[in-house]
């Protein structure tokens, strides 16, 4: 394809047949290279162009040839962190692909990115056939490597959950479970925020130059009013040391409005004053079996950690996690 017939455009939300492809390509793209990964929710793409996301500002630009769509770039640009900082994802559908869509796409991205002020780029990808190729044109390298791991419930032994509950629970005492859903609990939305601060300075960061997001109980209220806008049911569980009445340990399982078969494990946080506990442990053990109890639809789960987080995947694997495939962080330069 001559460079010369390719248009990229900034797509609106009062354009319909421009957000529509943007959600058809993502989505081809997804089926055609990670097909065991569940679909784009639809309802949660829609809301947020209502309630974008809170803590970046999201553009996304299309790519035709001709009245063609044929690929996607995604850029965020962090609001209160980073603010050097542009992440870039760019998606061509299947069809299209090998014509330099992909690269023009990045470049457009990347431009707009330097034209507010940010110097360097992040992307996110699996870690295949052709991605090193497109880094090295794109000027990134990869600085810290992630792997997904995934659960089939089916497959979940329940003995060994109790076992590894149970241990958990002789080792935490002193320390008591809560749970909760959609409303945060305001007694510990403190705690939560300096526990959402903290996730960088505590997860293996590799050589990615990112500073840890500084979240107050303000901006905390707030993302967690988009997540219940975009429609995801949320499950959260923490301990709290009895002791003080402060929450410690925090996990958050995901599941989406449209895609009822397949759920996310998100973070897992314990205050590095109270490790040794089982913590993590009692928490996730504790917040699957609650998020199975009500989501008897869910039936996989699939979860990042560092690829050298060695204690979150112990915990990860002992609970039936089954290593999936690696991921990239990369990493580079905007260019002048």
């Amino acid at each position: 394809m001559a460079q010369s017939t390719l248009e990229i455009d900034e797509v609106r939300a009062d354009d319909p047949a421009a957000v529509d492809a943007v959600f058809e390509i993502v989505n081809e793209s997804v089926r055609a290279d990670l097909p065991d990964l569940p679909p784009n929710c639809r309802y949660q793409y829609d809301m947020q162009w209502l309630i974008p996301p809170p803590r970046a500002v999201r553009r996304r630009f299309l790519a035709r040839h001709g009245d063609e769509p044929v690929g996607v770039a995604e850029l965020d640009l962090p609001r209160h962190d980073n603010l050097d900082k542009a992440h870039v994802d760019v998606q061509v559908h299947p069809a299209h692909r090998r014509q330099g869509i992909g690269r023009a796409l990045f470049a457009h991205a990347t431009a707009a990115a330097r034209a507010d002020g940010r110097t360097g780029v992040l992307g996110f990808s699996p870690v295949a056939a052709g991605s090193s190729g497109f880094a090295e044109a794109a000027g990134v390298t990869n600085r810290l490597l992630d792997a997904r791991r995934r659960l089939l419930l089916a497959d979940v032994d329940e003995g060994t959950l109790d076992r590894l509950y149970a241990e958990g629970v002789a080792k935490s005492a002193g320390y008591a479970l809560v749970h909760w859903g959609a409303t945060l609990p305001e007694e510990y939305v403190e705690d939560l925020a300096a526990l959402d601060s903290s996730f960088l300075e505590e997860t293996p960061m590799g050589e990615l130059d990112y500073q840890p997001e500084r979240v107050d109980a303000e901006r905390l209220r707030t993302q967690q009013a988009a997540y219940v806008a975009w429609g995801a049911r949320r499950y959260e569980a923490g301990l709290v040391h009895e002791a003080t009445g402060r929450l410690v340990a925090w996990t958050a399982i995901r599941v989406t409005r449209t895609v009822g078969w397949h759920a996310w494990q998100l973070i897992t946080l314990v205050h590095p004053a109270h490790r040794g506990h089982r913590l993590g442990l009692v928490a996730k053990v504790a917040n699957l079996r609650a998020m199975r109890a009500a989501e008897p639809a869910v039936t996989t789960i699939d979860t990042f950690n560092a690829a050298d987080n060695s204690y979150m995947i112990a915990i990860n694997e002992a609970m039936g996690f089954r290593f999936a495939d690696h991921w990239a962080n990369w990493q580079g330069a905007i260019a002048p």
